[in-house]
């Protein structure tokens, strides 16, 4: 290096600059220049990323909002059927709402469980849900423009009604046909309690069948009333309406340590609501089922000779005095 000129060393050291820089940019710039290049590719499909999910949350903004609605619906639809059929709090009501339009004189009621068309998903398939329907039949009687009416004990001709029986009696049999008593009642009662039945639920309370016949003077009236609901797997609504025909709104604490299920033939419990009553309805030809043909053929003939009196017949000594059979409570 010593021996070089000037031009020389200046000629090398212009050389060594080049190679600096030719080295620089091979392994400097140039690979900036790539990892920038990479970069803009990754920034790129990060933004595309961005986009996408951008766009994935407002559609899955959308859609919560569409299911929101669809819940809406679904719920509407299910409240458009009675939530639980519970029997006793249907027939509860349906009584109730008879007696309170001012037809008491109930001869029967009863129900039954209506079999339903099978719900099939599109491809065929039976549906966990399905429909049901409770069917309840009720018979009333009207009066028959004559004699003095009874309910339950509405008039009291038990022993310990304030007013004495054989008063009560006398000043009744003096109406009979009179007044109130000379018209017949309960046509207009039965059919404003069905449409009052109809107009409570109209999506799934139906009056389905309605008939009226004539019997000894009075009216036999008769009614089916069909009350829909649906079994449904995954419910989404609660049923809080509170309607009369959906939860238990009739008497609660009855007292009925003088017993309250069966009508003896003379009640000598002064602890039940029938003592002082004597059961003059007795059909003694309708067979027994729970005794044997002899006892109930005896019977028979005894309340035969008896002249068809059951104080005789069971030498009841109490102050009952015979009176048509009140309707069970």
């Amino acid at each position: 290096m010593t021996n070089l000129t000037a031009r020389e060393k200046g000629f090398l050291y212009v050389i060594t600059l080049l190679i600096i820089v030719v080295l620089g940019y091979f392994f400097g710039i140039r690979n900036l220049n790539i990892k920038y290049a990479e970069y803009q590719e990754e920034l790129k499909t990060l933004q595309d990323r961005k986009e996408y999910l951008d766009q994935l949350r407002a559609n899955n903004a959308s859609m919560a909002s569409e299911i929101d609605i669809l819940k809406e619906s679904c719920t509407q639809l299910e409240l458009s059927f009675i939530d639980k059929l519970e029997t006793e709090c249907i027939e509860q009501y349906v009584l109730k709402t008879f007696e309170d339009a001012g037809c008491p004189f109930l001869i029967s009621v009863s129900s039954n469980d209506i079999g339903m068309a099978t719900v099939s998903y599109p491809d065929g398939t039976p549906a966990h849900e399905s429909v049901v329907c409770l069917q309840i039949q009720v018979a009333y009687s009207s009066t028959d423009g004559y004699t003095v009416t009874q309910y339950n004990r509405t008039p009291d001709f038990t022993s310990g009604s304030k007013v004495p029986v054989g008063d009560t009696i006398t000043d009744l049999s003096e109406k009979m046909g009179q007044g109130d008593y000379a018209k017949r009642r309960g046509y207009n009662e039965f059919i404003n309690a069905l449409k009052k039945i109809n107009e409570e639920n109209k999506d799934c309370i139906k009056v389905s069948s309605l008939t009226a016949a004539e019997n000894n003077g009075a009216m036999t009236l008769t009614a089916t009333i069909d009350f829909y609901g649906a079994n449904l797997s995954r419910r989404l609504s609660v049923d809080e309406s509170k309607k009369p025909y959906t939860y238990w709104s009739g008497h609660t604490n009855v007292d009925t340590k003088g017993g309250f299920i069966g009508f003896p033939y003379v009640c000598d419990n002064k602890n039940s609501l029938w003592y002082g009553i004597v059961n003059d309805k007795i059909e003694p030809e309708v067979g027994k089922p729970f005794a044997a043909y002899w006892a109930n053929a005896l019977f028979a003939k005894q309340y035969t000779e008896a002249g068809g009196d059951l104080k005789v017949l069971t030498n009841f000594e109490g102050e009952a005095t015979p009176t048509p059979t009140p309707a069970a409570t």
